[in-house]
């Protein structure tokens, strides 16, 4: 019988290098997936939307051009980030277009009020968190009942030498830095099974939890209240 790795969790911020390293990474191909099944989704009309560690703000700028009618907020705990963000912002909207609003806060305690948001998104987050169950119970806070939620992240493979082996089938042209980085969060990752317990205590039981690809794990669905 195989035993399940025990989690190794990493820090839940980045260090400095990790920071720009992910920022200069090409991440254009799933970003643009994220955001068109986001907005074909959600559909059509004026909705509050959230990007919970939006790192350098790549997915709500897309989403930008795919819903010019929302209002959207991208939270990040580094300061480094938004500021990436916003300077990207400059560059890629125009005129025209409403700005996103970059929120510098944790995503266990942020700074907003209760049931705002239409739609909650976090992309490559959740493995960086201490505790999960606070990270849930604030999405389920600020979101509105019938609330949309787009959550991916890594799952945790069985053994080191398969995670070992998902980086080398998947990135094996990017810098040390970048597997490095990639191994161990592959190593601070939570299974299926964990997070579908964290969104039970958390009483998010209504989303549904579902394994991708070799490496990635999906929890979608619409808060209950």
């Amino acid at each position: 019988m195989n035993m399940m790795m025990p989690r190794i969790a990493e820090p839940e911020r980045m260090t400095e290098e990790e920071e720009i390293f992910y920022a200069k990474a090409d991440y254009s191909a799933p970003h643009e997936a994220l955001a068109r099944e986001i907005a074909s989704t959600v559909g059509t009309g004026a909705k509050w939307a959230i990007d919970i560690g939006c790192g350098p703000g790549d997915v709500l700028l897309r989403l930008r051009k795919l819903a010019p009618d929302w209002v959207l907020f991208g939270a990040d705990i580094s300061a480094r980030m938004l500021s990436l963000a916003s300077e990207d912002q400059e560059q890629r909207l125009t005129a025209d277009e409403t700005p996103v609003n970059w929120l510098l806060g944790n995503g266990k305690d942020l700074a907003l009020p209760d049931t705002l948001f239409d739609v909650a998104i976090s992309n490559s987050v959740l493995h960086h968190v201490a505790d999960p169950v606070a990270f849930w119970k604030q999405i389920r806070r600020i979101t509105k009942s019938g609330a949309h939620v787009f959550v991916r992240d890594l799952r945790r493979p069985d053994s080191e030498a398969e995670a070992q082996a998902i980086i080398d089938r998947n990135i094996p042209n990017e810098s040390e830095v970048v597997r490095t980085h990639y191994f161990s969060s592959l190593l601070s990752s939570y299974t299926v099974a964990e997070v579908r317990a964290q969104l039970q205590e958390a009483n998010l039981s209504s989303l549904e939890v579902i394994e991708l690809a070799d490496r990635y794990l999906s929890v979608q669905g619409k808060v209950v209240k």
